[in-house]
């Protein structure tokens, strides 16, 4: 049979799993999306970077973080695979030092195809089997022990390991290192790996790229809630460190001490918008509550004193207020101008040659006008009429004066002097508020009792304010006196909000008088309340101070509420995740594995089975057994068990992309010489995908492994290791029948004696020796095949009794004579056995090598003429 014949057939899914990936990722919110997208870019792990950019991605999708919002857009499938791998193999392995027991200068040059690698418990299998777990990084991986028997070895472990990657040549220089890439790739097969193989939930020790695209995925969504679940903790606040700045029983004090991220904050500001007529109240609550805790004749008339001057300002602000100060600058231009124009007009009465000097003229118009004023209330409008005399001096009148009268009258009862009438009535109107008696008597209050206030022990807050009305109203009041223009009066709100404050002020000093004035009982009462009041704006003015940090505190309570309660919903969105990579492991793992492990249990005629896939936290893993109740290992043989780990073991070879070494160390413990058989067509058969590497110490699996490459021996290399002495590992290449012709092996020593004649005299005697080695391989070749003609063979489990009567005697003893005595020779020089100490220092010559290998020829040539 041909190795690899009908052991892989391929399936294709019915669905990949990147599609599953990308329709549920589609399901989700955009920062899901990104991650997805991330992972199918980079085929890896999201980098630290990139779970940050997520991580503020889902604050601002969240409203958790300030930012645009930007959706991330629907994933498409770009059909792209992650399986894509080229084939990898072992070429060598050489120069092992420091390794358990091996010896050194050892050198293993592996087969493409199959290396078969043959010795005895104790021969040193163990060392090499060793190195190649550890660079695979394999699960049973065990640490390596220097050579305990020489205390003086090296302990630095030493290995050069050559290999291929599709067609690039490489080496690497092992010094104990676990897990290199691409060694990582090999699989192995041991003791240790039947029972991982048998564990009730066994991991894939390789998971399909698509779908390790979940396991990322389910990383990163963790890696997220990580970084978030720190930016809880760090935005968290602490203790409340604002409850002691408030006394108990007020309405401040229940909200602070319940502070939290539900915490009203609307009505946390209202209590602290704090007005300033509260704050001028304030002051006045605690002046009362010292008044009525001293309850002293001294304290109700400092409060007396006090509520006069309040009201003093509250009578000048308010006069301030209903003053208008432009109008009033308006009208006094106008009556200004008003005058002049009457001016005007008596300059033409007045004026000319022989009339009143200029000095005289205004003295003279006021004369005009009040006599006219007399004549209107008198009601004489016809004045001055024939008979009349005149209304100053009561004489008669001729005609001039009586002219000259009229003249008079026209001038003061003319549209000039109307103007001005009407001008200075104006006027008057206007000033009235600031000339009041009880305005200017305010005016004069203040200017005696306020700057006493300024000096005392306690300033009220508001006695600043009340400076300057003051210094404003006797500014305006002077103006206003003397009918001068006035400036415009900037910030008379001021002056209202000072009236307000006061207005409120003065009613608490009229409470506090009052109750000084009542008995005790009612002014331990009113007490009670004015501290009550006074504690209550305290909190409020210490809320107003603290707004700020306690609004920080309520928003970063809030926030990490609410990342809190999205974070709960993580679950189901891990959940949603795992149940979508168990369909795709369904799809694409575990449909392949479970066909692929029916057929290895059907060619290796194992036990039936029942395959399960459990899947957890984007994992796959699959579960066998026999019966619901029991394990195993309580059913099934030690063979039956250790050929279901093989199966498993190969199933899980077969699905990996690619071509990677599979390495076995003595995988046919426990079993017959049928199954025997069956695991080395098996393995033969593994070869025509995979590099495949067999230690063993079973013989039998030996022959029936070189026989299945009995038709294509250049696919197979079979090496021996012995232990000598002291030193373990002792490597050579081993003389098979079916893999070794007479034909091929006399090329090769040709080759070498050639070799050894043309070779440096530093390497020659190690040539020679190789040579010996290659005419101990010949020596037992023909014994096999010529002289015994196949009776009996060292790899066959059967004697061909058969082929007995066919071996020619007559010639036999003469060639043993000859092969028998270079053989023994050869083996002293190869290095797989060891020497006399006597021949230690004898080594052979070339001339000695070449007269050998004559000799063996010609006892060949005269047998076969016998």
């Amino acid at each position: 049979m041909v190795p690899g014949d009908d052991f892989e057939k391929a399936v294709v899914p019915s669905r990949p799993a990147r599609q599953h990936l990308v329709d549920w990722a589609n399901q989700q919110d955009g920062w899901v999306r990104a991650i997805v997208a991330e992972v199918l870019a980079t085929k890896q792990p999201v980098s630290e970077e990139a779970l940050s950019t997520v991580r503020d991605r889902y604050l601002v999708e969240k409203n958790l973080a300030e930012g645009e919002h930007e959706p991330f857009p629907t994933l498409g499938d770009d059909g792209a695979t992650g399986d894509v791998t080229e084939p990898m193999s072992l070429t060598y392995l050489r120069g092992c030092d420091g390794v358990n027991a091996l010896a050194t200068g050892q050198d293993i040059t592996f087969n493409p195809r199959m290396t078969v690698l043959f010795g005895e418990n104790a021969a040193g299998k163990t060392g090499y089997v060793r190195i190649l777990k550890l660079l695979a990084n394999a699960r049973s991986a065990e640490p390596i022990i220097a050579d305990i028997h020489r205390p003086s070895a090296p302990r630095s472990l030493e290995a050069l390991v050559g290999f291929k990657v599709g067609s690039s040549d490489s080496e690497v220089s092992w010094r104990g290192d676990r897990g290199i890439v691409p060694f990582t790739r090999m699989m192995v097969f041991d003791s240790p790996a039947v029972a991982l193989h048998l564990e009730s939930n066994v991991p894939y020790a390789y998971t399909p790229a698509d779908l390790a695209l979940f396991r990322y995925v389910y990383e990163a969504i963790e890696g997220i809630r990580t970084l978030l679940q720190a930016d809880r903790t760090q935005r968290l606040p602490g203790q409340n460190r604002f409850l002691p700045a408030f006394a108990r029983g007020t309405d401040v004090y229940p909200r602070i001490e319940g502070l939290s991220g539900s915490t009203n904050l609307a009505e946390l500001e209202t209590l602290a918008a704090v007005s300033d007529e509260e704050r001028t109240n304030l002051d006045a609550l605690k002046t009362s509550v010292d008044a009525l805790s001293n309850a002293s004749g001294a304290q109700t008339e400092m409060l007396r004193g006090r509520a006069t001057v309040m009201q003093n300002l509250i009578t000048v602000g308010n006069a301030l207020g209903q003053f208008d100060a432009s109008a009033f600058s308006e009208a006094v231009a106008a009556e200004t101008f008003a005058r002049a124009a009457q001016t005007e007009s008596a300059a033409a009465v007045f004026g000319g040659d022989g009339q009143l000097p200029d000095a005289l003229r205004p003295s003279w118009q006021r004369f005009i006008e009040a006599g006219e004023q007399y004549l209107v209330a008198s009601d004489r409008t016809t004045y001055p009429e024939a008979d009349d005399t005149c209304i100053y001096c009561q004489q008669a009148l001729g005609d001039a004066a009586r002219t000259l009268l009229q003249s008079y009258r026209s001038y003061a009862s003319g549209v000039a002097a109307d103007e001005l009438r009407l001008a200075t009535e104006r006027v008057n109107a206007l000033q009235r508020p600031i000339l009041r008696t009880e305005v200017t008597a305010a005016i004069e209050g203040l200017r005696a009792t306020l700057p006493g206030l300024g000096d005392a022990e306690s300033v009220p807050d508001w006695v600043p304010d009340g400076q300057a009305l003051l210094v404003r109203a006797e500014g305006v009041h002077d103006d206003v006196e003397r009918r001068g223009p006035v400036e415009s009066l900037k910030g008379t709100s001021a002056f209202a909000t000072l009236v307000r404050r006061l207005t409120v002020a003065l009613q608490e000093a009229e409470t506090a008088i009052q109750g000084l004035q009542g008995d005790a009982a009612e002014r331990q009462r009113l007490l009670g309340e004015q501290r009550a009041k006074v504690a209550q704006l305290e909190a409020r003015l210490q809320l107003s101070k603290l707004m700020p940090d306690i609004r920080t505190y309520v928003h970063d309570a809030a926030w990490a509420d609410r990342l809190q309660t999205l974070l709960g919903q993580w679950q189901g969105l891990l959940a949603g995740l795992t149940a979508v990579n168990t369909a795709a492991s369904e799809d694409v793992l575990n449909h392949d594995f479970e066909r692929k492990f029916t057929d290895e249990c059907t060619l290796l005629r194992a036990p039936t089975v029942t395959l399960d896939f459990p899947g957890r936290r984007g994992q796959a893993a699959r579960r066998k057994s026999v019966t619901r109740d029991h394990s195993l290992d309580k059913i099934l043989s030690e063979g039956e068990q250790k050929v279901i780990a093989i199966a498993d073991f190969l199933a899980e070879a077969s699905l990996r992309p690619g071509s990677a070494p599979v390495v076995f160390d003595d995988p046919v413990n426990s079993f017959d010489y049928r199954r025997v058989k069956e695991i080395a067509q098996r393995i033969a058969a593994l070869s025509a995908t995979h590099q495949v590497i067999v230690f063993t110490h079973d013989i039998w699996f030996v022959a029936e492994l070189l026989a299945e490459f009995e038709h294509q021996p250049a696919n197979c290399r079979y090496y021996q290791i012995v232990g000598d002495g002291e030193h373990k590992g002792v490597v050579s290449r081993a003389a098979h029948p079916r893999l070794d012709s007479l034909a091929s092996v006399r090329h090769r020593i040709n080759a070498a004696i050639q070799d050894v004649a043309s070779g440096s005299d530093e390497d020659r005697q190690h040539r020679i020796d190789s040579a010996y080695n290659e005419v101990r391989s010949w020596c037992e070749i023909v014994v096999e095949t010529k002289l015994l003609n196949r009776v009996t063979q060292r790899y066959q489990p059967n004697v061909a009794m058969q082929n007995l009567s066919d071996i020619r005697v007559g010639g036999l003893q003469q060639a043993i004579d000859v092969i028998y005595p270079i053989w023994v020779k050869a083996n002293r020089y190869t290095t797989a056995h060891s020497q006399p100490l006597g021949t230690l220092s004898i080594r052979p010559t070339v001339h000695e090598l070449q007269r050998d290998w004559a000799a063996l020829q010609q006892a060949l040539t005269d047998y076969d003429a016998s």
